[in-house]
């Protein structure tokens, strides 16, 4: 089974989509275009009628909610978000689900239990966005611990999951757990004024690892391809 992404030209190369229950890691330096992959991979969710999960780490789920609207995306309906972001700025919290600090890692996980076994066993998309910062303010010896539990919970329940990391921050054993941890990898990355990506990793998927050129569009991510 594959979950088509919703990036015009991406799926070809990954077989028709990505692996059903995958967990796939984008790395790329900020402002690159990974929150903006992840958000179409949640519209192309959305309009599949799938339920979806945006774990927001860096932002307000509102701005979040802005940005896609901003590509024509749909935000209401399938889109539940878990709200990491807001007891950092002492903002109220619109969401349901919502934790107050993430020095603490198993409120998160409880929150996040909850959250799951509220969604129930039906096909769904799931994002971090970025795990990085869970390493700024958690115990970073306990997140890969974390993100392993994160993962098998997710894919039990039926979830594509995803996330995000920032490159440059973290050292090479945080990324190489992070690799082995996940099915996929996706690198992104600016040369002079272009985007480009790759497929580095794609579990029972025949594909190259060819650096690809990308530009963002009014609709999103548009490989040039």
């Amino acid at each position: 089974m594959r979950e088509p992404s919703g990036i015009k030209h991406f799926d070809a190369l990954i077989g028709g989509g990505f692996p059903k229950d995958s967990a796939i890691l984008l790395i790329g330096p900020p402002g690159v275009g990974k929150s903006i992959f992840c958000e179409q991979v949640l519209n192309r969710g959305v309009e599949a009628n799938e339920k979806c999960i945006f774990v927001t780490f860096d932002t307000r789920p509102e701005a979040i909610r802005e940005s896609m609207k901003h590509f024509g995306w749909r935000t209401k309906g399938n889109m539940t978000f878990l709200d990491c972001f807001s007891w950092r700025i002492g903002s109220g919290c619109n969401s349901m689900y919502a934790i107050d600090g993430l020095s603490d890692l198993n409120q998160l996980n409880m929150v996040f239990t909850d959250l799951l076994r509220d969604m129930g066993k039906n096909d769904k998309r799931l994002v971090a966005d970025s795990i990085s910062t869970l390493f700024l303010y958690s115990d970073p010896r306990m997140v890969p611990l974390f993100l392993h539990d994160f993962i098998a919970k997710s894919s039990s329940t039926d979830s594509t999951v995803f996330l995000t990391l920032e490159e440059g921050v973290h050292d090479s054993k945080i990324v190489s757990t992070l690799n082995f941890l996940t099915d996929g990898l996706i690198e992104m990355k600016f040369e002079e004024d272009k985007r480009y990506l790759r497929i580095s990793k794609m579990k029972d998927t025949k594909h190259d690892r060819v650096w690809i050129e990308y530009e963002v569009t009014s609709h999103g991510i548009v490989l040039k391809i």
